[in-house]
């Protein structure tokens, strides 16, 4: 196949650092030889193959057209990674979900604007709030936020819905990852990323419904007190000297938001208490039980028991999920992608496009499927 005439060779080095590669792994993506050809064509020593242009766009996650723009690449800025036992593998995955978040905050920002949206005055608003409790609060009264209605839903997806609709209402906007991402649990529970006009948070999809609840008020927590973040962690204790404060203060927020101090009357609470409050708040049994815990809930002696008990459940439940996830086709495409972009975006794109705004190529490139199949 022929080589390129020219190419940006800025955007080339950009495009690649906002994925967090050197040169040598960029090139192992693109060659089967160990020379550190993406080092060359950055430095406008040599131009690459089409072949070669198409396998770096699908690794960096970008348009192939990027590469020949005459506009220059925005770097992105660094987003802090709370994970645990994160790995390069890892990283590259969810770095490409980060890279597909930010383009689509550049693409829909005209579109959000034109559609009445002005910059997000609850983005940031609980910064300068020190406690998790008054900051779980502020968030309850700014999203109208509403605990019968929770206890009161008949089960944990239609309590996520809730809470997410609460949320886009608010211009915020909430997506879900998707197999293609291919973005495990341990991976990443939730991500969010600011932005003026369009700021977004993903949770995982394959996570459980309980799990994807609180990962999502922890994402709110963040986009109150506005700290960009990767996160998977699910337990609002301090589980070593160097935990980071910012994640244990997020889980803090979501553990007072979702499981209020008053709510929690009696003395000492059982396992059996413990499913009872689950069922009712719809957060995982093991949250509940830190939560309790905290509260000096847990009859001393006790705790290494009920603890053991539960994380066994967990086990047999997430092995059962997984066998049970093995089985599913997939679904369909379009209601896949509808899900993953969620309803704010997919509404503010179909009315672009209806408006006249937008043209159809681009409406189905945001979309990944159809306008007309919104």
């Amino acid at each position: 196949m022929s080589t390129v005439k020219a190419i940006n060779t800025a955007n080339l080095r950009i495009a690649r650092e906002n994925m967090g590669l050197d040169t040598k792994a960029a090139s192992k993506k693109v060659t089967a030889s160990r020379r550190d050809i993406v080092s060359e064509w950055e430095k406008g020593n040599e131009l690459p193959k089409w072949s070669q242009v198409s396998k770096l766009a699908k690794a960096y996650n970008i348009p192939e057209l990027l590469f020949f723009s005459k506009e220059t690449l925005v770097k992105n800025e660094a987003i802090p990674d709370y994970r645990v036992g994160s790995n390069p593998k890892d990283d590259e995955k969810v770095q490409k979900l980060i890279n597909l978040v930010v383009t689509r905050q550049k693409q829909l920002e005209r579109y959000a604007r034109e559609d009445g949206f002005t910059k997000n005055q609850l983005q940031g608003s609980g910064k300068e709030v020190g406690s998790p409790k008054k900051l779980a609060g502020l968030m309850t009264e700014k999203l109208g936020i509403d605990m019968a209605r929770i206890k009161k839903a008949s089960g944990r997806k239609e309590v996520l819905d809730y809470l997410i609709s609460k949320a886009e209402a608010k211009g915020i906007f909430v997506g879900k990852t998707i197999a293609q991402h291919r973005i495990s649990v341990k991976d990443m529970r939730g991500l969010y990323v600011s932005h003026d006009y369009c700021p977004f948070i993903i949770i995982n999809r394959k996570d459980s419904w309980s799990a994807q609840i609180f990962s999502f008020v922890h994402e709110l927590s963040h986009f109150f007190r506005k700290s960009d973040a990767v996160s998977n962690s699910l337990e609002f204790r301090k589980t070593g000297r160097d935990a980071d404060p910012e994640e244990i203060f997020c889980n803090r927020v979501a553990a007072e938001l979702l499981m209020p101090e008053n709510e929690f009357t009696k003395g000492y609470y059982d396992k059996r208490d413990i499913n009872i409050a689950s069922d009712l708040y719809k957060v995982s049994p093991i949250a509940i039980f830190y939560r309790l815990k905290e509260l000096g809930k847990i009859q001393e002696g006790m705790e290494q028991e009920i603890e053991r008990e539960i994380r066994k459940e967990m086990d047999e439940g997430l092995s059962a999920k997984a066998e049970k996830d093995k089985q599913k086709s997939g679904g369909s495409h379009v209601n896949n992608m509808r899900d993953s972009n969620g309803d704010l975006f997919n509404r503010i794109v179909q009315r672009s496009y209806l408006d006249n705004n937008m043209g159809y190529v681009e409406a189905a490139n945001l979309l990944r499927f159809s306008p007309e199949q919104i």
